[in-house]
């Protein structure tokens, strides 16, 4: 699963340099105006709630926009196809299982580009065979917790010099 092209789209640097945590998930989805509303993200319950309730369809949209990955591979990810993505409309919810990795592509994405420091790199990264996951590519596996948790690992042992 090949990333379209490598031109960013969207500079996630300065959400990275503001903030940390899930706020930096909610601006990159749905802005500053929606990362306001949900000031509680980074509390278990709100984060959980918010996530059990639904995503807006309007996070995909975004996604898309500020990446340069397709829409097929993020209905992949969200176990959608991507006819049925399309058929939402942006104030229409997610289920909860799609919310939940649309949070965690998102979360994974902007960790990838604070580690790796910027967009290209994360995005070619991403869409590149990895040694340490078994020669996979880390976006393929990204919609699976356990795919998650390994991206997430490897992600952690770049950030400490562990592996390069």
């Amino acid at each position: 699963m090949a990333i379209q092209s490598m031109e960013s789209k969207f500079d996630v640097s300065n959400i990275l340099q503001q903030d940390d945590g899930s706020s930096v998930v909610w601006k990159f989805l749905y802005g500053e105006s929606w990362a306001e509303y949900v000031q509680h993200g980074d509390d278990i319950d709100g984060l959980i709630g918010y996530i059990r309730g639904g995503l807006p369809k309007a996070g995909v949209d975004a996604f898309v926009e500020k990446t340069n990955i397709s829409r097929e591979q993020l209905s992949h990810v969200l176990h959608l196809s991507v006819r049925q993505l399309n058929r939402y409309s942006p104030e229409d919810r997610l289920a909860p299982e799609q919310s939940n990795f649309l949070y965690e592509l998102a979360r994974i994405y902007t960790r990838t580009v604070d580690v790796l420091g910027d967009q290209r790199t994360a995005e070619h990264w991403l869409s590149r065979e990895q040694l340490a996951l078994g020669n996979q590519i880390p976006l393929d596996l990204l919609d699976t917790t356990e795919g998650l948790r390994l991206v997430d690992d490897l992600l952690t042992r770049i950030e400490h010099g562990l592996y390069s």
